[in-house]
């Protein structure tokens, strides 16, 4: 009789980790070591629209959009701080990214929507400053037309003035003598 008040309690764990194993089992036939995914847009209406204007503003220039800042930027610490500086732009990405014909980075263009936080994006600004890199913001609201984000973005170069009206022709005075 002792041996009963055993053996239940022996049976309901053997029973409970039996049910354990199976639902673990389970569980991890049915993941796919490739991840589940799906096709997503490179950017929103609203940036591919900008991206537009930067293309019209900038022909003699390549624009990358969303660029990782990984791509741009390497830590410059020593090995244990270089890891941390890694992850903190693991996961960010620009918005755009102008170059010259050489593919030198120009400016780090910025699309500011209502989702921009000011002290984060001045963090991100500090960052990629300390890349060499010049951040040029522009709010998603008040797009500027094509002149206007070239002024921008190369500020060093003087806007190209039309060539000047040629001077009108002046008619010979009939009633001058000579």
């Amino acid at each position: 009789m002792k041996w009963t008040y055993l053996v239940v309690p022996v049976l309901v764990m053997l029973a409970a980790f039996v049910l354990n194993a199976g639902l673990v089992l389970l569980r991890t036939k049915k993941r796919s070591p490739h991840g589940k995914y799906k096709r997503r847009a490179i950017m929103t209406d609203n940036e591919m629209e900008f991206f537009g204007r930067l293309v019209a503003a900038m022909p003699d220039h390549y624009i990358f959009p969303q660029v990782a800042m990984s791509a741009l930027l390497d830590p410059a610490g020593d090995r244990k701080e270089a890891h941390a500086d890694r992850l903190r732009i693991a996961q960010q990405r620009t918005d755009y990214v102008v170059c010259n014909r050489r593919c030198e980075v120009v400016a780090v263009v910025e699309l500011d929507d209502r989702t921009h936080v000011q002290s984060k994006d001045e963090v991100r600004d500090g960052r990629l400053a300390q890349g060499g890199y010049r951040t040029v913001r522009f709010q998603s609201r008040q797009k500027p037309p094509a002149a206007a984000i070239r002024a921008a973005i190369l500020p060093h170069l003087a806007p190209v003035a039309p060539a000047p009206a040629p001077a009108p022709a002046i008619a010979a005075d009939p009633l001058a003598t000579g």
